[in-house]
């Protein structure tokens, strides 16, 4: 949803990261596979896992907005939780990738990532009431 304010490079970054996080903990998931999948679908980014070699540094330099930062810290803490939980490896690299892009407010990530958890809440709480039927 706020990925649609971000400009197609700046989207191209955010899944760059997204998949570097996913591989995090040496295990990518289903539901993190599909995640990429549809992100890379709906902006038409083409869909390659691998991101070993990535340029942490330089791809953030195209996230010149405090917002674009803000968003692809949101969509990179929304991908770490698609397998049920934000592990060690998925919060030290966010951490990191938050301190290069100068968000070194650990009040502001706790925002963000509360913001991330209410998010599948709400999703979570929709589901189960439309499974009442």
């Amino acid at each position: 949803m706020f990925s649609d304010r971000l400009s197609q490079k700046q989207r191209e970054v955010v899944f760059d990261l997204a998949a570097h996080i996913a591989a995090a903990d040496n295990d990518v998931s289903e539901e993190e596979v599909q995640y990429l999948k549809d992100f890379s679908s709906a902006y038409g980014i083409a869909f390659d896992l691998d991101k070993a070699d990535i340029s942490i540094s330089d791809l953030i330099a195209h996230l010149d907005t405090k917002s674009s930062r803000i968003i692809t810290l949101q969509e990179l803490i929304k991908i770490s939780y698609k397998d049920g939980h934000f592990g060690k490896e998925e919060q030290d690299k966010v951490f990191m990738i938050a301190q290069k892009m100068g968000l070194n407010d650990p009040e502001l990530l706790m925002r963000i990532e509360k913001w991330v958890r209410q998010g599948f809440d709400w999703i979570y709480e929709g589901e189960e009431m439309l499974d009442l039927e």
